[in-house]
């Protein structure tokens, strides 16, 4: 009990819990697993959670295909079709490919238009290629990208919406995006500064956000390996906004 009562005070002191949220009740998160080899999910889950447990305030679960399957294994995504609100906050989705049924693209349109929130990262938006529903939930399609990684400098568009909030412009070493975007209004938040050399894009948007019904979508197309989780920019934009979608805003510090 008192060790217990020396780290909460710890925490307090080095800003990742604050008294007004400590007694809240946890954000529960459905992380959303699979992909091939080339995004690594295995490793993603692990740091993610382990900034989580840092910043507090936050209950995961995994729904990810099991250790003795490929990665890409897709039992797990069926899942997916029974979604609600009254049992998780917010989606994360760490994936690539799939496709999604009918009945499972109305489970998670009914999820956030009931106040639930979506955060699709990187590698999102080359999932669930068949599906429009998802296209248009998360704002865009992947489109392609630079062979390789790559040095990428982020400007920040609004600096006072909660995802974005005490985030400086960054640099990251991570893959350079190109999306087609969805007929749709999206609240663009981070650009590129530029593209890197062989570039096809001619659009700059990196992150941004939707609201859907009751609930809120956010975008990131950054993430591809270690280079951007290990980033306390990254990290920052992705604690709040999984925040954000889930009705719960306020600005994090990630200890470096």
């Amino acid at each position: 009990m008192l060790r217990s009562l020396v780290l909460f005070a710890t925490a307090l002191l080095s800003g990742l819990v604050s008294p007004a949220h400590a007694q809240e009740k946890p954000v529960r998160i459905l992380l959303v697993l699979g992909s091939p080899k080339f995004h690594d999910i295995r490793t993603f889950a692990p740091t993610i959670e382990k900034v989580l447990d840092k910043v507090g305030g936050f209950k995961v679960t995994r729904l990810e295909p099991p250790a003795d399957k490929p990665p890409n294994d897709d039992a797990h995504m069926t899942r997916l079709a029974d979604i609600k609100r009254a049992d998780y906050d917010v989606a994360v989705f760490y994936t690539t490919g799939y496709k999604l049924t009918e009945t499972q693209e109305r489970a998670l349109e009914k999820f956030v238009e009931d106040g639930g929130g979506l955060v699709a990262i990187h590698g999102a938006s080359a999932s669930f290629g068949n599906s429009q529903a998802w296209m248009r939930l998360i704002g865009g399609k992947f489109a392609g990208h630079v062979p390789g990684t790559h040095k990428l400098n982020i400007v920040l568009n609004e600096i006072k919406h909660p995802v974005t909030a005490g985030v400086p412009p960054f640099a990251v070493v991570d893959e350079e995006y190109n999306h087609t975007f969805a007929k749709v209004e999206r609240q663009v938040l981070a650009q590129f500064k530029e593209r890197p050399k062989g570039s096809k894009g001619t659009n700059m948007d990196v992150v941004w956000v939707r609201e859907i019904g009751k609930g809120r979508v956010v975008y990131n197309a950054l993430g591809h390996g270690k280079e951007a989780w290990e980033n306390p920019a990254w990290q920052q934009l992705t604690v709040q906004a999984i925040l954000w979608s889930a009705g719960q805003p306020r600005q994090v510090v990630i200890a470096k």
